[in-house]
Parts: structure tokens; C-alpha cells; sequence
């Protein structure tokens, strides 16, 4: 995985699997925490991903979190501070939706349509 790897974290789901399964673009993982994790190449993909999960399910409790930057350590279980940051996010993400960290909007530029979330994060507006 490369220094600007993306780490997608879920939260808010009683069955995180099922939605890992229905993420196709990135690679599963769990945090140490328990959190279910898919790594990506780049936000761009990330996004995507979420994007077309969201899409036919108006009505979800699933948080996702996205922050970018280097490896996460370990081999079954992850740790970092980037591992951290996207967990931390995914518990901050209203349900059914994308918290972004500042890191990662910055490598997104204007691709994405992003909200202020007032802490230094965004969430991806609803479409």
C-alpha cells in the first residue's frame, strides 16, 4: 500500500460483513478495534464504492469513515493513526452517510461533493 492508501472504516452496522461484501473496490480488514475496515488505493475509489452502497439504500444506519495517509500496522488486525482517524470518523458519521477527514478531501479536490462538518471533517452531500 502506498503513503496516500485510503482507509474506509464501518461503522453503525450490526452486520459490518455484509457490507464489506458489498464494497467491491478495496481489500477487507478489521481494525484492532473490531471495526470493519477496507483499504483502498486512493479516496477517489473509496468514495465511489460507498457512493454506489449508499445509493439504493435510502434508508440505512451504516457510518462510513475516510481518512487517508500511510501503512496501517499489523497483519490480522490493524493499528495506526490512520486506522484510528477513519474509525473515529465512522462513529462521527451520521447514519447512512460518508465523514471524510480533511486529508482526504484535499486529495479529492472538487470531485466530490463535500459538506463542512465543523470539526475539520466533511460529509459527503446526499445525492
Amino acid at each position: 500500500m502506498n503513503l496516500n492508501a485510503a482507509v474506509l472504516a464501518i461503522g453503525g452496522s450490526a452486520a459490518p460483513g455484509d457490507v464489506v461484501k458489498s464494497l467491491t473496490g478495496g481489500r477487507p480488514a478489521l481494525a484492532a478495534d473490531g471495526h470493519a475496515l477496507v483499504l483502498y488505493d486512493d479516496a477517489a475509489a473509496a468514495v465511489r464504492d460507498v457512493a454506489g452502497y449508499l445509493r439504493p439504500r435510502g434508508m440505512t444506519m451504516v457510518r462510513f469513515g475516510l481518512h487517508v495517509g500511510g501503512t496501517p500496522q499489523g497483519e490480522e488486525r490493524l493499528t495506526g493513526p490512520v486506522v484510528a482517524a477513519a474509525t473515529r470518523l465512522a462513529d462521527l458519521a451520521g447514519p447512512g452517510r460518508l465523514r471524510v477527514s480533511a486529508d482526504a478531501a484535499g486529495t479529492l479536490g472538487d470531485t466530490v461533493p463535500l459538506d463542512p462538518a465543523g470539526d475539520g471533517s466533511y460529509e459527503m452531500r446526499k445525492r
